[in-house]
C-alpha cells in the first residue's frame, strides 16, 4: 500500500468508528417506529419547545405493549449497550436497561423496561434533548 492509500484507509476506519453509535441508536429508533404502527401497542410522542423561540428543546417517545415480545428489544439494547453508557437495574418483577449516548451533538436516552419472568410485555422510552444552537443555525 502506498502512503495515500494507507491514509485513506485510516480515515475511512475512523469515520466508520464514529458512525457506530449513531447506527446503534438508529436500530432502536427503527424498531420503535415499526412497532408503533403495528400490533397491540400504544405510542406516545411529546415535544417540548422553547416558548420564546419555538425551537424544539426535547422529544420524548414512549412505546408500550402488554402483548409484544420483549426479546427483540432486549437483544437490540444489549447489542447497543456496547457503544453507549449503559445501566442495568434488576428487581423482582422489573428489569430496566438505560442507554445514554449522543447523536449529532444531542444527548439521547433509551430506556427498556420488561418483566424478566415474562417475555411478553415491553416499554421503550426514547428521550432526545436538543442542545441550544447558535442564532445562525436552524433547527
Amino acid at each position: 500500500m502506498n502512503r495515500n492509500m494507507k491514509k485513506t484507509a485510516c480515515i475511512l476506519l475512523f469515520l466508520a468508528g464514529m458512525a457506530l453509535p449513531g447506527m446503534a441508536q438508529n436500530s432502536i429508533d427503527r424498531m420503535v417506529k415499526q412497532h408503533s404502527t403495528t400490533g397491540k401497542s400504544t405510542f406516545t410522542s411529546a415535544v417540548e419547545r422553547d416558548p420564546a423561540t419555538r425551537k424544539v428543546v426535547k422529544v420524548v417517545n414512549i412505546l408500550k405493549s402488554k402483548d409484544m415480545d420483549a426479546q427483540p428489544f432486549k437483544k437490540a439494547f444489549e447489542k447497543e449497550a456496547k457503544t453507549a453508557d449503559s445501566k442495568l437495574t434488576v428487581s423482582k418483577d422489573l428489569t430496566t436497561l438505560v442507554l445514554t449516548t449522543e447523536s449529532q451533538g444531542n444527548p439521547r436516552i433509551y430506556m427498556l423496561k420488561y418483566d424478566p419472568d415474562n417475555v411478553i410485555g415491553v416499554e421503550v422510552t426514547i428521550i432526545v434533548n436538543y442542545k441550544k444552537q447558535s442564532k445562525t443555525s436552524k433547527q
